[in-house]
């Protein structure tokens, strides 16, 4: 499929999400699904006010730096355990255990021990991230050519050349993945650290306009969350073309 292709296909979705919310606002009316004009009135007036700005910026802030700490160490994790075969096999059963856990559960906990300020929500973030880079990352070092690896060897290859030429290139698509699938629970753990815990960003916007029955407010939240992930999702999509050896 080419790039005009791509294109049209994605403006006449576009198209026919808009004229599906539009017919089911006149139909259930403005309490249960304001209009597109009502929703984007409301983001033009907060943008004019500054309080959009600041608050895509916060959550923005937050979710860059919980999503970086997860992949460094999920992906670290990945590479430390695949070094030791033993030690891989006794933390398996362990970090299955803690993937198991709902990370949102974990939010009370968090508090408790960070309090209510940057650091628990950056956490919870990070250890949504965390464990889904890992699996993917841990599966791509599982998937090395292992023959590949010893022929280049038998060839003169040193240490640094077989990560460089083959290590690298066949994890990287993995390590892109477990990304491209953590992104939208990472949007999701960065909104719920708002609503409980914050001054600004998207999710206390949600929250606040939930508390005052304002469903116009708490649509736009949805839709800046919306495009919040579809913007990082095209920044990952970047990366992976500039990243070597990597064909998207």
């Amino acid at each position: 499929m080419n790039g005009r292709t791509q294109l049209a296909a994605r403006v006449l979705g576009l198209a026919g999400f808009a004229l599906v919310w539009e017919l089911a606002s006149r139909s259930l009316g403005a309490y249960w699904v304001p209009g597109i004009g009502q929703v984007a009135g409301r983001i033009a007036q907060d943008w004019q006010a500054g309080r959009l700005l600041a608050a895509v910026a916060s959550t923005s802030a937050l979710l860059a730096a919980g999503t970086v700490l997860g992949a460094l160490t999920g992906a670290g994790l990945a590479v430390l355990l695949r070094l030791s075969a033993r030690a891989d096999a006794m933390a398996q059963p362990f970090i299955t255990a803690m993937m198991s856990i709902p990370k949102l559960g974990l939010v009370p906990l968090l508090v408790l021990w960070f309090g209510t300020g940057w650091l628990p929500k950056v956490l919870l973030v990070a250890l949504t991230v965390l464990f889904i880079v890992f699996s993917l990352t841990h599966a791509g070092l599982s998937a090395v050519d292992g023959r590949l690896l010893m022929a280049a060897r038998v060839f003169g290859a040193t240490p640094a050349q077989l990560t460089r030429h083959i290590v690298v290139p066949s994890v990287l698509p993995f390590l892109f993945t477990g990304l491209q699938v953590a992104l939208p629970w990472a949007v999701s753990a960065a909104l719920v650290g708002e609503y409980l815990a914050a001054k600004t960003g998207i999710g206390h916007g949600i929250e606040q306009a939930r508390q005052l029955g304002d469903a116009i407010g708490v649509y736009q939240g949805i839709v800046l969350a919306t495009a919040l992930v579809l913007l990082a999702g095209g920044l990952l999509r970047a990366l992976r073309r500039l990243a070597p050896d990597i064909h998207p």
